[in-house]
């Protein structure tokens, strides 16, 4: 595997050329051109070629010597120190300005070149198009892993296997929310998440919420992480029961933008994980999409569920794989079959013993990729060990109502 990093502003704590354009006294007219390309306004070599000639007649050595100082994120450079061999910086800006700073990051870098005559660049020779690189290491046999923030990162995230979005810095260019697989805002979160796909994993569970569906059944026009209970949105109660895992990882679709924005209030860790083709596709997709790069145990949860406190306490606490069942509060339901020890038998749609509500704990090495149902994952599993929760999904309008009262004195 391959890690792939942009440099500015995700590598680095800030963008490099406004500390160029800055130190020379031209900062005006760079900081215009940098806010505009990193918005995806003006593409990215027209405003390169358009900063070198700005940059271009300044000192290439006091260029040199001057990003060499740049701040690193201290995590990221940690990560990249202990996996050298595995990491690779790719940036457009040029080589004769960063040669000190891919020295102190210490591993394969990739940058634009330009001709220098009497410490001046006097012409670009050529702008790196970072899917180039990409493309390199996967005819290598590479998976290859891109991390960036730009508009000018779109194609190398669309080539790679893994695309993050790193939201470091700065937001993310809405470009990249359209086909990235993760966006991250947390420096220690993009570093968990990249030892994970390395398979260097916490000891606890990971937990997977869904919440990239429309909720069209509820009738109040958002997708369900954001509807309001007691005062305060679904999404913010989940956060709460989930306040002491580490990792987090919410599955996004629509208005996924509004969810981020949500969530953000309340914790910055949280790995957000898309499922771009959230219309086609049911929880079992949402699913493996959150579970796929995660610690081995995964708690599956869905989006528009609420489990009383002291049970969600009991099943982060539980190891092994489970099913969760509750007593039968809805109309229109799947059901469960259970044995005398409460093993979960099967699924039916015809009545059972009781209703499955979700969660449930499956062990990565049985995920597999299903379009359908999350219970549709687990049936060729079963039996399996059921455990009894109080759970209540929010499926129709009757359910929001019921729900809101029978939660309004649970303590979290």
């Amino acid at each position: 595997m391959k890690f792939l990093f942009d440099l500015d502003g995700t590598v680095t704590r800030q963008e490099t050329l406004p500390i160029i354009s800055g130190h020379f006294g031209c900062n005006e007219q760079i900081a215009e051109l940098t806010t505009r390309t990193v918005a995806g306004n003006i593409p990215f070599i027209e405003s390169f070629i358009r900063r070198v000639n700005i940059l271009g007649r300044y000192s290439v050595r006091e260029t040199n010597e001057l990003l060499s100082g740049v701040s690193l994120y201290p995590a990221i450079a940690e990560f990249i120190a202990a996996h050298k061999e595995d990491c690779v910086i790719v940036t457009g800006n040029l080589t004769c300005w960063c040669e000190g700073l891919f020295n102190k990051i210490g591993c394969q870098c990739y940058g634009s070149e330009a001709e220098v005559v009497d410490d001046k660049v006097v012409k670009i020779k050529s702008i790196l198009r970072k899917e180039q690189i990409v493309d390199l290491y996967k005819a290598l046999g590479e998976t290859v892993v891109f991390i960036g923030d730009g508009n000018n990162d779109l194609e190398a995230m669309r080539h790679a296997n893994i695309s993050i979005a790193a939201g470091l810095t700065h937001n993310p260019a809405q470009s990249l929310m359209s086909i990235c697989d993760y966006v991250i805002y947390n420096e220690k979160a993009l570093v968990r998440q990249m030892r994970q796909l390395c398979g260097e994993y916490g000891d606890s569970k990971s937990v997977v919420i869904s919440c990239a569906g429309i909720g069209s059944r509820l009738g109040l026009g958002l997708t369900k992480a954001l509807v309001q209970i007691n005062g305060n949105s679904l999404i913010s109660w989940q956060l709460k029961l989930f306040e002491s895992v580490e990792d987090v990882r919410l599955v996004i679709g629509f208005q996924g933008g509004e969810i981020i924005e949500e969530v953000r209030k309340y914790r910055d860790d949280v790995i957000f994980c898309f499922n771009h083709r959230y219309f086609e596709t049911k929880t079992g997709a949402s699913y493996y999409l959150g579970a796929r790069h995660a610690n081995p145990e995964t708690l599956e949860w869905d989006g528009d569920l609420l489990v009383h406190p002291d049970d969600v306490k009991m099943l982060l606490d539980t190891p092994g794989e489970f099913i969760c069942y509750g007593d039968i509060t809805s109309d229109d339901t799947v059901c469960v079959h259970v044995d005398e020890k409460g093993n979960v038998l099967d699924f039916s749609r015809e009545g059972g013993d009781y209703e499955w509500t979700g969660p449930a704990c499956m062990d990565k090495k049985h995920l597999i990729y299903c379009s359908q149902n999350v219970y549709n994952m687990f049936e060729p599993l079963c039996p399996m060990r059921g455990i009894k929760v109080r759970a209540y999904d929010i499926d129709t309008y009757n359910d929001y109502v019921r729900v809101s009262e029978i939660t309004k004195d649970w303590t979290i």
